[in-house]
């Protein structure tokens, strides 16, 4: 049997929609227990010779009833409002009946919180409804404070409603407020976990510094950068592998090869801007200036060869190669559009960088001549040559073959 009324207590009908699931319990629950506590009033308004009090709770027993009914079928605001109702009532007729020292009237408090338990109003709405039976109180207590009650009580009667009236007034409305304050705290703990989550999710695409400024403004972000190095690197021989591959190996090892230069952007303190396909873009300088910015790359680019060979394309026991172009000069970076949004990177700098890659050689990092010159004495260099460089015309490049000892 009690595990009958706990089964009851705890199903909610599929018709409830799912933001009044958790009123519909506190309700199905509240409800109930006023049955019984008004089985028990009509006890004693009996043996206390309470007579109007007597046949009043005759009624609100079935009336709290027909509100369980009520909320078996979807009626909740109807139910809500009819035991809001009694319980204001109530108050009155009691405390008239037997006076305030009894506290009788607390059942009009009762009915005050409750004002503000339900999904139907808004704040100020239920503001406005409070005000009605909380105003009602304060006239009853002014009305009745000295007026003699309409039915005198024993001692022992008069003891008896005010020690029920009053330890469980507390007990009452902690029960109220307590399962939404919990609810609440729930829900503070779930929505600073959706934040962490976007934070997260939202400094994965943009740097910090960024995206507190995206915060504070939706304006377009472009900001100059005199001093900035950007890379670029592709997967040599990637799409005529990728051909013959099914798509989940594919991306497979491309998670890979990315996750470790990933780690090394990390390690050298620049910043990923993006992927396109097999090609991976990272700069140092943006959005925090950086010093000697195109040395920092210089020893990420030689880092890397030596760590994305040591991936193998999948069935085959050829090393994966990249193609690395880098330069360094001024760019201008920033943020623009209002959907799907990244921080990117524009200039002449970063042309002759995707050039860089694009015109090298497998296996190699290409550099501008005047990188390889800002960073003679540091690092070795293979000058290549004068090449033709699409928008630039003819440009003497090198290829960086790796830092001097000591540098």
């Amino acid at each position: 049997m009690s595990l009958d009324l706990l089964h009851w207590f705890r199903s909610v009908p599929e018709n409830v929609p799912d933001a009044t699931r958790r009123y519909y319990l506190y309700w199905k629950a509240l409800y109930f227990i006023c049955v019984l506590a008004h089985v028990y009033a009509i006890v004693a308004f009996g043996l206390s010779g309470v007579t109007f009090m007597f046949f009043f709770n005759m009624v609100s027993v079935p009336l709290f009833v027909f509100a369980l009914w009520l909320l078996q079928r979807g009626r909740f605001r109807l139910a809500f409002w009819m035991v809001n109702a009694e319980l204001t009532l109530h108050g009155v007729g009691a405390t008239v009946c037997i006076g305030p020292v009894t506290g009788v009237h607390t059942f009009i408090a009762y009915s005050v919180v409750l004002m503000f338990i339900q999904p139907f109003y808004n704040l100020r709405t239920s503001c406005l409804f409070a005000l009605v039976p909380a105003a009602l109180l304060i006239g009853l207590m002014i009305y009745v404070w000295d007026q003699p009650p309409v039915y005198p009580l024993s001692p022992a009667w008069t003891m008896t409603y005010a020690a029920v009236s009053w330890s469980t007034f507390p007990i009452s409305l902690a029960a109220m407020i307590l399962p939404f304050i919990a609810e609440a705290r729930r829900a503070e703990e779930k929505l600073a976990e959706a934040y962490e989550e976007s934070e997260g999710l939202l400094l994965n695409i943009l740097p910090r510094a960024i995206a507190n400024r995206l915060k504070q403004t939706r304006g377009m972000i472009a900001d100059d950068h005199d001093e900035v190095a950007v890379l670029f690197a592709d997967i040599v021989g990637f799409t005529r592998v990728s051909d013959r591959l099914p798509p989940a190996e594919v991306v497979s090892m491309l998670n890979a090869v990315f996750n470790d230069c990933d780690r090394l952007a990390d390690k050298y303190g620049v910043e990923k801007i993006k992927t396109i396909g097999d090609a991976y873009m990272v700069v140092a300088g943006v959005p925090d200036a950086q010093a000697d910015p195109a040395a920092v790359l210089a020893r990420m680019a030689l880092e890397m060869m030596d760590v994305v060979s040591q991936h193998r394309f999948p069935g085959s026991d050829a090393p994966v190669r990249l193609r690395i172009g880098l330069n360094s000069g001024r760019v201008v970076a920033g943020v623009i559009g209002q959907r799907k949004f990244a921080y990117d990177l524009w200039g002449d700098t970063v042309n002759v960088a995707a050039r860089m890659e694009s015109t090298g050689e497998p296996g190699r990092i290409q550099v501008p001549g005047v990188v390889a010159e800002a960073l003679a004495g540091r690092f070795d260099f293979a000058p290549r040559g004068e090449i033709e460089i699409k928008g630039k015309g003819v440009m003497p490049t090198s290829f960086l073959i790796g830092e001097q000892p000591g540098a």
